[in-house]
C-alpha cells in the first residue's frame, strides 16, 4: 500500500460522489469502468455523468447553471481522473488534491 494507492481511491470516490455511480456497477463491465465513462465526457458533456440529483439540488435549469459552477464540476472530475490514472507514476501526489 502507498500513497500513490490513497490517490486512486480518492480519485474512484470523487467520480462516486459526483455520478451517483459505483465502479461495481452493472453497467461497468471488464471493458467499460466508471473511469471511461467519466472521461468519455469530459470536460464538454461532464454535466452529463453528473448525478441528477445533485443538479437538481441546485434548482436551477441547465440554461441557468453557472458557467461558473460547470468550470468546478470540471474541476473536481478532472481531480479525479488525474488520481486514477493507470499509471501510479501519472497520479497526482496527495499534497496537490
Amino acid at each position: 500500500v502507498s500513497t500513490k494507492t490513497d490517490v486512486y481511491s480518492n480519485g474512484i470516490l470523487l467520480h462516486q460522489v459526483f455520478t451517483g455511480k459505483k465502479p461495481t456497477d452493472e453497467y461497468f463491465d471488464g471493458n467499460f469502468s466508471l473511469r471511461q465513462w467519466v472521461a468519455e465526457a469530459f470536460p464538454v458533456a461532464i454535466s452529463d455523468v453528473i448525478d441528477s440529483h445533485l443538479l437538481n439540488e441546485i434548482n436551477t435549469t441547465p440554461t441557468e447553471r453557472s458557467a461558473a459552477m460547470n468550470d468546478q464540476l470540471v474541476t473536481i472530475m478532472e481531480i479525479g481522473l488525474s488520481c486514477s490514472r493507470v499509471s501510479p507514476n501519472e497520479r497526482m501526489d496527495m499534497k496537490e488534491v
